[in-house]
């Protein structure tokens, strides 16, 4: 329980880093004597010193007390990437014990690091809190262990159960959520590397996919559109963020980088395959309908994020649903916001 109780800080530093850290996981670290706090620290964001690093670097360079425990949530690194191996640098300041949430699956660790930990004479506990730390890093992880990114699909619903009104009167996005509920959205485009639409969104919304009602990292803007159906002047073409197009012909109008989709072949799995390749750990679409239920047919999702707001359609486009999960559920600005993990169970407290 003592164990239990020091790792679930380390998940709170972690989390710290959310959006800022990917293609790397969050992690925390704390060096703890007896019932007090040394020294902690977590990785802060992608290409900086790791969790480790920062909590030895604010405990500073005197000898670590015999006695001291290192408790990380993730597996100590074991190999030299953009910084040296985290594990080597726990042998060189003496550490006796160290105890660790769960195991890094990135294969250039996979249980090395705390192999090497343990070849240098320490004692290692493993696996403390091992789902909930999964959990925080289910995005990391579900790139190393199904090389591909972590899928989230997020929609908004009326009241009655459309994710817009028809017949549309103009061009541009049809609210159905609150204001607070849309900062949430905001947030979560910040915690994520690409967010995805399709060409009918593009058509009929005309979205911008950027973060504005919040500071953080804006995500890679991703456009499915086979057929070359999307406006030139869209706003997700205009540069003020990056825009990758999956295409199935060159657009020379449109001033974006370009994947070409082969022709004949399901788009999803090759559009999937081409973000893993980019380090792309997490994609949050957001519809529409069409490329919604895509993903939910063919089972490429992970998590789903459903906001039922307060408008009433009486007509539109029919929203998807969830079947067969249980879903968590709250309230932001008088909507109700479902969630969803497919074939995990969810930590008991989501990261927002």
């Amino acid at each position: 329980m003592e164990h239990e109780a020091w790792i679930r800080r380390c998940l709170q530093l972690a989390r710290n880093g959310a959006g800022l850290t990917a293609p790397n996981p969050m992690v925390g670290a704390l060096l703890v004597q007896g019932d007090r706090i040394l020294a902690e620290g977590w990785h802060r964001a992608h290409g900086g010193p790791h969790a480790e690093v920062e909590c030895l670097n604010a405990f500073g360079q005197r000898p670590v007390p015999t006695d001291a425990v290192m408790y990380v949530s993730l597996e100590p690194c074991s190999h030299t990437g953009l910084t040296p191996p985290c594990a080597d640098l726990l042998i060189a300041r003496d550490m006796r014990t160290v105890v660790v949430g769960c195991e890094d699956p990135n294969p250039h660790v996979a249980g090395r690091g705390i192999g090497r930990l343990r070849d240098a004479g320490i004692r290692v506990v493993a696996d403390v809190l091992r789902e909930e730390c999964r959990w925080v890093n289910r995005r990391f992880i579900t790139a190393m262990e199904r090389q591909r990114p972590y899928v989230m699909l997020k929609w908004a619903r009326s009241a009655d159960g459309f994710l817009d009104r028809h017949p549309r009167e103009q061009r541009g996005v049809q609210r159905i959520s609150s204001f607070p509920a849309d900062v949430l959205v905001h947030r979560w485009r910040s915690e994520e590397q690409a967010i995805l639409v399709g060409s009918r969104t593009v058509v009929n919304d005309d979205p911008e996919l950027t973060v504005r009602h919040v500071a953080g990292r804006q995500p890679l803007r991703v456009v499915l559109d086979r057929r070359g159906i999307t406006p030139a002047d869209a706003r997700v073409y205009n540069g003020n963020s990056p825009t990758l197009l999956f295409t199935g012909a060159p657009r020379p109008d449109v001033q974006v980088d370009q994947v070409r989709l082969p022709e004949g072949q399901e788009p999803l799995s090759s559009l999937l395959d081409e973000l893993h390749r980019r380090n792309i750990r997490s994609l949050l679409v957001e519809g529409g309908g069409e490329l919604l239920g895509h993903f939910l047919r063919q089972g490429l999702w992970d998590e789903a994020r459903v906001i039922e707001g307060q408008p009433v359609f009486l007509q539109g486009t029919p929203a998807p649903s969830v079947h067969g999960l249980p879903a968590r559920a709250f309230n932001v600005g008088g909507d109700r916001i479902r969630l969803y993990a497919r074939g995990q169970h969810p930590a008991p407290e989501w990261p927002w």
